[in-house]
């Protein structure tokens, strides 16, 4: 039926219906308000006819399930507060807007937007009325909206009309404010944007969006990679041998035998196994009371406590609930390991495909080549870009990781798409899609194998991740505040949010880190992922050859540029080198200035600072390197590079002898393994050849000064040098006990 043709059917014979002012109605009589000529005001959906031609009919409506970012809809009686103010707000500006001009038609988008961002952060902090958003709380809405804006689209940029589009409600709210306080919809108590505009606040916005969202805390990335790792091996071969409830094996049987007692005897009888709710429940739970899940390593009890009747009469969840969030586990952390540990963006994680290549039994899109050495295997995936801008390809090639040519291992991105073909079995045959990730809306149990579902949307996925945070990853016991903070209070958020408000692109940022600079805190696994995808990085090139990871990995130096200046300012963190020193000669003022401001404040004024100077820069495991003086960059010295063509290091030539004199030379906090395990060594080799009177003739001057140059350093960047000479003695004194043996 057409919008026109609807007009006789829908519209009341209401002579009196526009005569009574909009306070005047109260709650019970709001079901005879007459919003626009379609909708009453509390139709599920709003209708406008469209006033411009060539307009779709869709773009008037506005649906008011509109879905927030905790999972509720605003429909849902939680959120009863918050819709009815939505709706008078919304009623206000289309039948008595104070300008005396009402909305467009083709904004109606834009308020369904502009409601989902702001309600979904008042529902996420615990606010449901206008008037509690007091200056102090806008603030915070304000400092929140980039993260929000970035975390619920696909590009890592906002534009100010895309900002202003989180400011909309807001200004709606000041603007309306006399009508809906005679409605009974208290007013905010004052101007939310103060004495800027909502404009200017947009564009500071906009601005502030440049690599905005900062990688995830270690004490929050640390936790929740180890966990993702740890779920893809022996608990995910579990929770696959758990869907057995869903494949049903026995019910594609001609018969089965059964046990029945009679008459004190027991009888075995053959019969069909029934394909009904009731006869599929029965095999359901008496699989899941004979389940034992798997003891790990090192453990003396199974990692899950058995499905049967005790569990669910303690948890107060059906088994087969439990596995329902077992098998969202382990899909999460599959799409965490390859997010994580790739650099893609969510939209192009959920458009990989499905299926293994029977010709190299890969998972689809993946491929190995050779490195550049020829020493090692490099795994690629090629998927095509969601959105892409002029000039860029259509496809692209992400690093999976890398493997040494003689080793049978793959990188846990390859095993984590293994397991999604795996874990997706029971229903591919019936998916109406060829993509890797299906959607499952089968509630807290699962849809039958036979259902048709189709392609897990970007939202689901983001939702499911912001589980996997609550249900697995313990975060109760974080500090306050993260040792490299930019904010007061930094980890209080995710902490009391159980990590709730974690965003997909952090983990492009997380992915960035960890590449410059693997944390020796990760577990195993990962820590071995992320050294691979450093390899492949330099020894590949494919970094080049992807623009989204260039970006990536030039945001976050940036950040970690700033980092680095911003705790020098702090005295947080010592930094030593040539180029050290001119840093903290160059900052020495702002030291002063910064004692009295906001640590947030203080993070901004440094950003400012950095991009003043223009400073870029360069990491790698044993230094920075930021080219100001290029003319005596060292590196390109022993290249003999033209000045004018030094404006990043020569990579072929640099090496840690060579930079530790350079101008351009700098190190702080995250250097001090490398140059840790520099001073061990060339020390004890030194101390040894000493023992043996070895070291007159000068042969070992090398070791010798490679151990002072390193222990100057680390000296100065405030590393434990005490506990560096009592591993220096221990090593020794094994060695003199072992030379005693033989």
């Amino acid at each position: 039926m057409t919008i026109e043709s609807r007009i006789l059917t829908d519209l009341p014979n209401r002579a009196d219906d526009q005569l009574k002012p909009l306070w005047e109605y109260s709650d019970e009589e709001l079901h005879m308000l007459r919003v626009t000529e379609f909708s009453t005001f509390l139709d599920h959906t709003w209708e406008r006819k469209p006033t411009t031609a060539g307009q779709r009919e869709s773009i008037g409506r506005l649906n008011w399930g509109i879905e927030l970012f905790d999972g509720t809809r605003l429909t849902d009686p939680q959120n009863s507060r918050r819709l009815l103010w939505a709706r008078k707000l919304m009623a206000v500006l289309l039948k008595a807007p104070s300008d005396c001009f009402g909305p467009a038609v083709a904004s109606t988008g834009s308020f369904r937007r502009g409601f989902q961002w702001l309600l979904s952060w008042m529902s996420n902090h615990g606010y449901h009325h206008p008037h509690e958003l007091t200056p102090d709380v806008v603030s915070h809405y304000l400092e929140d909206l980039p993260r929000i804006l970035l975390d619920h689209q696909e590009s890592e940029g906002i534009s100010g009309s895309q900002a202003a589009l989180g400011l909309k409600i807001l200004t709606c709210l000041w603007t309306e404010r006399r009508v809906l306080t005679l409605w009974g919809v208290p007013s905010m108590p004052v101007n939310p944007f103060g004495t800027k505009s909502a404009g200017s606040h947009a564009k500071q916005i906009a601005t502030k969006t440049r690599g905005w969202i900062q990688p995830l805390p270690d004490e929050v990335a640390i936790p929740m990679f180890n966990k993702a790792a740890w779920f893809l091996n022996t608990p995910a071969e579990d929770v696959i041998q758990l869907l057995d409830v869903v494949r049903d094996p026995i019910a594609d049987s001609d018969c089965i035998e059964v046990v029945v007692v009679m008459k004190g005897k027991e009888h075995i009888r053959r019969r069909k196994p029934g394909k009904r709710p009731a006869p599929r429940q029965r095999r359901a739970k008496k699989f899941l009371d004979s389940f034992q899940f798997s003891t790990l390593p090192g453990d003396t009890h199974p990692w899950h406590p058995p499905l049967n009747e005790n569990y669910e009469a303690s948890r107060g969840m059906t088994p087969t609930a439990r596995v329902r969030q077992l098998f969202e586990a382990v899909r999460e952390a599959c799409a965490i390991n390859i997010q994580g540990t790739t650099g893609m963006r969510i939209s192009e994680l959920m458009g990989i495909k499905a299926g293994l290549d029977p010709v190299t039994d890969l998972p689809l899109g993946v491929r190995i080549e050779s490195s550049a050495t020829g020493l090692y295997d490099v795994y690629l995936i090629r998927t095509e870009l969601a959105k892409t801008e002029k000039g860029l390809p259509r496809e692209v090639d992400w690093v999976l990781g890398l493997r040494p040519k003689d080793s049978t291992e793959e990188p846990l991105a390859v095993r984590a798409l293994r397991l999604l073909n795996r874990l997706y079995e029971p229903w591919r045959p019936w998916a109406n899609t060829s993509r890797l990730f299906i959607m499952d809306t089968g509630g807290e149990t699962f849809r039958l194998k036979t259902t048709s579902q189709s392609a897990m949307t970007s939202q689901t996925m983001t939702g499911g991740m912001k589980r996997f945070f609550e249900r697995w990853v313990d975060l109760s016991g974080l500090p306050d505040e993260s040792k490299h903070k930019i904010r007061d209070n930094d980890l209080v958020a995710w902490r009391e949010s159980k990590g709730t408000i974690f965003t997909t692109h952090m983990l492009r940022k997380s992915w960035a880190q960890y590449v410059f600079a693997v944390d020796p805190a990760l577990a195993p696994a990962i820590q071995l992922q992320f050294h691979h995808l450093s390899l492949a990085m330099t020894d590949t090139g494919y970094i080049g050859s992807n623009p989204l990871l260039m970006t990536s990995m030039n945001q976050v130096a940036e950040q970690q540029r700033n980092l680095m200046v911003f705790e020098t300012i702090m005295g947080r963190s010592p930094i030593a080198g040539k180029m050290g020193e001119q840093i903290e000669r160059a900052t020495r003022g702002l030291t002063e200035d910064f004692k009295n401001l906001p640590i947030s404040e203080a993070w901004q004024r440094t950003v400012e600072f950095c991009d003043e100077q223009g400073l870029t820069i360069f990491f790698s495991p044993y230094a920075t390197c930021l080219p100001i003086h290029t003319s005596t960059m060292r590196c390109h010295d022993e290249a003999h590079t033209p000045v004018g063509l030094r404006l990043k290091p020569n990579y072929a030539t640099r090496e840690s002898s060579l930079c530790a004199g350079c101008d351009n030379f700098a190190i702080d906090y995250r250097h001090i393994p490398f140059w840790q395990e520099r001073y061990l060594q060339n020390w004890i080799t030194y101390k040894q050849a000493e023992k043996r009177g070895e070291t007159s003739g000068g042969q070992f001057r090398v070791f010798l000064d490679r151990a002072q140059q390193a222990g100057k350093l680390l000296k100065k960047v405030g590393a434990d040098m005490k506990a560096l000479e009592r591993q220096v003695k221990m090593t020794l004194k094994e060695d003199h006990a072992l030379a005693r043996v033989h």
